[in-house]
């Protein structure tokens, strides 16, 4: 299967996101994102004055964001050009984005912006891509790599200007049928970089032999690692969970120091470093018994664990003579590669949810959602390969915020995503030992809910009346889905006409129909969404931040459903015998 195979099979997405698709598709393909519906949300800016930007995509906990431009064509043939005026408009992203006063910035990318600019200041954003996607052959229009090229050395510029004291890549780069094609493999693969490459090492090594591994074990040029990446760029990494983080003063004090040590103390970086885990197609090694030395060659190459050494050590222009420790390992077992993946970046704060997912919380959870074939919850863990895309994927951190939100915090599960698995304390509060798979379907289907609804506003476009307008405004707003479940929450027992004394008690009698259940979802929600709207807008004036204010103002949300509350309940004459409470 190809990329646009896969593509095209994803119905859903095409029939949701029209011309927006591809880029919803090559996002998630790119960074791995299990439940693109709840980015596209935040990340479409919707066209119209969106100033060349038809996406703007910030995450934090990687320290990256994208900004694309894209151009889907129908009826393709094999000689049509990528227009170049795309390309061309991505400098037009640029000016906006890079801009020195944001109130100027059209309201639809004006909060993307601010916080895009704000992320950059804090440290938190080291890189921003900005990609120009469309379903064309690249090779077709070298011009449109020429136009990318100016661009991406006027943004560097402009960056350097404007955040003089933070340390920022720009990229541009164009996303057509080859890339997309070689992510595409490469999320389906173990190794993207099939070359055969000779290493520079120190003539040394030992071997290590496991059932159904091997491993060759030396130290390695570090010029030979740089002239590597800087040749294959991210590919180097087709298997790791992260790739290089960059060296912002806050984010990453770690690659800054290796970058000292590469500088300042070349001859001493062995002894430093804990080294680089590669995983290789196959190797040879050729003993030259004359002068007792070997010779190396491998076959493949994606480094598992190192991207942060690989990376720190590239971003310096002259690499001195320094040796780093390596290790080689050929394995054909796809379990065992994940669990070699997984095992390797342990030590590293990678994900957060990499450090809970064996807790007995997370097997529990995992246990319970084995009876509902359609859903996939992780529980934080990764490897053991991808689920299938039939089923419905919870991405353990929108669980996590949508419990959290729910429970009454939705300023601390908008604004802390990676802290609600990091922290003992919101962990605990957000996975006690009472919480269910079927309260997790409860909340995100609501999570989900709230998507498909801003979505349906969306497609009417110029037919929505004025309150729905209203909404779609409010609901364009960060922070919005999860000051919103809040409200929601807030307003249940003027649904449910009862006490609700026990919150985790919340499900759904039926949880095998997730898609019937986000539709019930929005039935409750096109009854709070107008009264809401209005109210909840004020709070994300200067975005989710305030929880005091946050709650108050959802109080009121709840007292105004309180008295019409008599009227709901003939609206939800079954509620009861859909939604458990007990």
């Amino acid at each position: 299967m190809n990329y646009m195979e896969d593509f095209q099979g994803r119905t859903s997405l095409i029939n949701a996101y029209k011309n927006n698709a591809l880029l919803l598709y090559v996002l998630e393909l790119r960074f791995e994102i299990s439940d693109i519906i709840s980015i596209a949300g935040d990340a479409l800016t919707d066209g119209g004055e969106d100033k060349k930007c038809d996406l703007i995509y910030i995450d934090r906990d990687n320290g990256l964001a994208v900004i694309a431009q894209g151009y889907m064509k129908q009826n393709v043939k094999e000689s049509d050009l990528a227009p170049g005026n795309k390309a061309s408009d991505l400098n037009t992203a640029s000016a906006w984005v890079f801009s020195q006063n944001p109130d100027s910035i059209p309201e639809k990318i004006r909060e993307q912006v601010r916080e895009l600019q704000n992320a950059i200041r804090e440290d938190t954003i080291n890189t921003v891509y900005f990609w120009y996607v469309h379903n064309l052959n690249e090779k077709n229009n070298p011009k449109v790599k020429d136009e990318l090229a100016v661009m991406q050395a006027n943004s560097n510029a402009a960056v350097r200007a404007f955040f003089p004291d933070n340390k920022v890549d720009v990229f541009a780069i164009e996303v057509g049928n080859e890339t997309i094609e070689k992510w595409f493999n490469a999320s389906c693969s173990q190794i993207t970089v099939t070359e055969t490459l000779a290493v520079e090492t120190v003539k040394k090594g030992f071997e290590l032999i496991g059932g159904k591994w091997k491993a060759y074990i030396t130290a390695v040029s570090a010029k030979w690692i740089k002239k590597q990446f800087d040749k294959y760029n991210d590919d180097i990494f087709s298997r790791n969970p992260r790739t290089y983080l960059g060296s912002g003063k806050k984010k990453n004090k770690i690659n800054l120091g290796i970058i000292e040590t590469i500088i300042n103390q070349p001859n001493n970086f062995w002894t430093y470093n804990n080294g680089i885990t590669a995983l290789v197609n196959s190797y040879v090694v050729e003993k030259d018994k004359q002068n007792n030395e070997e010779e190396l060659t491998i076959s493949g190459i994606t480094i598992i664990n190192g991207a942060q050494t690989t990376g720190a050590i590239s971003s310096v222009e002259e690499v001195g003579d320094a040796w780093i420790p390596i290790r080689f390992i050929v394995c054909e077992d796809s379990k065992i590669i994940d669990e070699i993946i997984n095992n390797n970046n342990k030590q590293n704060e990678i994900i957060a949810s990499d450090l809970r997912s064996n807790d007995k919380v997370q097997n529990r959870l995992r246990i319970e959602f084995e009876k509902y074939n359609n859903l996939f919850y992780s529980g934080g863990r990764r490897g053991n390969g991808k689920p299938s895309r039939s089923k419905e994927i919870l991405d353990p951190y929108l669980v996590a915020q949508a419990i959290l939100a729910y429970h009454g915090d939705c300023v601390t599960a908008y604004n802390s995503r990676t802290d609600l698995w990091s922290s003992d304390r919101l962990y605990a509060k957000i996975f006690p030992d009472q919480l269910t798979a079927e309260h997790i379907i409860y909340t995100y289907s609501l999570a989900r809910a709230i998507d498909i609804y801003r979505l349906e506003l969306k497609l009417k476009e110029d037919k929505r009346t004025e309150a729905e307008e209203q909404q779609y405004k409010f609901l364009g707003k960060r922070g919005s889905k999860m000051l919103f479940i809040l409200a929601v929450s807030k307003c249940m027992e003027s649904f449910l006409g009862e006490k609700i004394r026990d919150i985790w008690s919340l499900r759904f009698c039926d949880n095998f129909n997730f898609t019937d259940n986000v539709e019930y979802w929005k039935k409750i929600i096109k009854v709070i969404m107008p009264i809401a709207s209005g109210v909840l807008e004020g709070v994300l004036k200067d975005g989710l931040k305030n929880k005091e204010i946050a709650d108050n103002a959802v109080i009121t949300v709840s007292g105004l459903l309180t008295a019409i509350q008599e009227v709901i309940q003939t609206q939800f004459p079954d509620i009861k015998s859909r939604i458990s409470f007990i």
